[in-house]
């Protein structure tokens, strides 16, 4: 089975002026999901698919192929269908899996479990999607909860799954049947569909001014060597915090423990 990873990058952005060329934490956004596709040793060729020559240079520098996708399919119209389709048709692979570059924390840990699940439950197409687990609402009527019964906590809710999108995979054969039988297959059509749960860090998608921001103090934590203990307030120690090391002392005061 040839197994083949695209990252699809386009110059146009309307939130964001070139986002994925953007440095974060130095380096360009679309680094961090090739690193982490690499590291996985999971593929047999990554390409990057863009219209731009720009990436192009990226792809030589991080030692990932290149694929120029036709300035039809890099317009603010052209759908993932489109330029997936065209990717396929023209490059030799039994299963394609899609890795978004706006999504830098994705691990490679995360790639190989998202790979070795599409192979084991044998699915035709895999989507990777986050748990909403809140009350959730659709079109002003509630999805997971009832609005005359008393909201029970928030862990015992049914969670909503929403697209991920970081990680997609389609096996080949499959769906070309759905573009032709339906002029989609982006969500699976026909053939087995599977789902693939991130959480954490791999479910941050940079798409605003703001996320980019927010990406990078989620590196400096990441990366810092300065990381505390957590601290508590404490009122009958007269500070305003606590640490970690004060938790069995407020247990015992509290009953929760005894000697």
């Amino acid at each position: 089975m040839k197994r083949v990873a695209m990252i699809p990058a386009r110059m146009g952005s309307k939130r964001v002026a070139n986002k994925n060329l953007r440095l974060v934490a130095g380096k360009p956004l679309i680094a961090y999901i090739i690193e982490a596709v690499k590291n996985s040793g999971k593929f047999d060729k990554i390409y990057i698919n863009s219209e731009s020559d720009v990436f192009e240079d990226i792809a030589k520098t991080y030692g990932v192929h290149f694929y120029k996708r036709p300035e039809k399919y890099a317009t603010d119209e052209a759908t993932n269908d489109d330029f997936s389709y065209d990717f396929m048709k023209n490059v030799e692979l039994d299963v394609l899996y899609q890795f978004l570059p706006t999504s830098p924390f994705i691990t490679s840990s995360d790639v190989v479990e998202f790979v070795e699940k599409m192979e084991s439950g044998n699915y035709e197409t895999l989507i990777s999607v986050t748990n909403v687990q809140i009350e959730c609402l659709y079109k002003q009527s509630p999805l997971n909860f009832k609005q005359k019964k008393q909201s029970p906590p928030s862990q015992s809710l049914e969670p909503v799954k929403a697209y991920a999108c970081g990680m997609m995979a389609w096996e080949r054969k499959r769906y070309f049947e759905n573009m032709e039988k339906y002029g989609c297959a982006y969500h699976g059509g026909d053939g087995k569909t599977g789902f693939f749960t991130v959480g954490g860090f791999a479910s941050v998608d940079i798409d605003t001014v703001d996320d980019f921001l927010l990406a990078e103090r989620i590196i400096e934590a990441i990366n810092s060597p300065y990381l505390q203990e957590p601290q508590y307030y404490n009122p009958d120690l007269h500070s305003d915090v606590i640490s970690e090391s004060d938790v069995p002392y407020i247990l015992k005061e509290d009953g929760v423990v005894k000697d």
